[in-house]
């Protein structure tokens, strides 16, 4: 592995551990709760299997649909809080510890299934190109 590879690998695992800490962590009110653990190991472990398996690619892949999912429950959060409270304001959803807990656990359960269904899809390319 030439040093520009290896550079590349470096600065793809922070980018990505980093876009996951943060996307992951995205409904926790308070960042030192040890909820947070969650998507900071998690993602980790993900990573680190991604550099192993040099399944990189496949990890982008899976950390754009972690954010599209943080994106849609942005939104959907904001539609709900425009039409549905009467006052035009609702409670930001992290102030809720069970929906802080849930929600966490589902964005990172959204991160391994993308990755899963990447590294699959990828895998399965591979064999029949082999073929």
């Amino acid at each position: 592995m030439s040093v520009l590879d290896w550079l590349r690998t470096v600065v793809a695992v922070a980018v990505y551990w980093t876009a996951i800490a943060l996307g992951g962590s995205v409904l926790l009110p308070d960042p030192t709760r040890p909820l947070v653990a969650i998507p900071v190991i998690g993602g980790a472990v993900v990573v680190a299997h991604a550099v192993r398996a040099d399944r990189l690619v496949e990890l982008g892949y899976a950390v754009g649909t972690l954010w599209i999912a943080v994106l849609v429950l942005s939104v959907g959060t904001g539609v709900v809080d425009v039409v549905a409270a009467p006052e035009g304001e609702i409670a930001p959803l992290a102030d809720f510890p069970a929906i802080a807990a849930v929600g966490t656990v589902g964005l990172f359960g959204i991160l391994v299934a993308a990755y899963a269904a990447f590294v699959s899809r990828s895998t399965a390319r591979d064999a029949a190109a082999s073929e």
